[in-house]
């Protein structure tokens, strides 16, 4: 593929985007979706680190669900919070995949 672009004049970027980057996409849509779900997800560096920081400065949504489920004991308020998470990390998913699938397509 690299050859035949290189012999129709493709320049060093026209070969990047048009060959390289269609080969690669199914990883690049994988590694995205995994480093969004475990950047959503991350707790326990928080928990153990930093507990939220110094005036909340790296407080993230599942900690900020287990501060209110156990610390302040507001269950109710910490699991919609997990809630909203959960959704929010099905949401992405479904995106990316509906991307992917769309890529695939063409």
């Amino acid at each position: 593929l690299y050859e035949s672009a290189e012999l129709d004049g493709a320049s060093w970027w026209g070969r990047f985007w048009h060959v390289t980057v269609p080969q690669i996409r199914p990883e690049i849509f994988v590694v995205l979706l995994t480093c969004t779900i475990a950047a959503l997800k991350v707790f326990p560096q928080i928990y153990v680190l930093t507990r939220g920081g110094p005036g909340g400065a790296t407080n993230v949504p599942s900690y900020y669900s287990f501060q209110n489920f156990f610390e302040k004991t507001q269950v109710g308020y910490g699991a919609a919070i997990a809630t909203v998470l959960t959704v929010l990390i099905l949401i992405l998913t479904t995106v990316f995949l509906r991307v992917q699938n769309r890529g695939e397509r063409a």
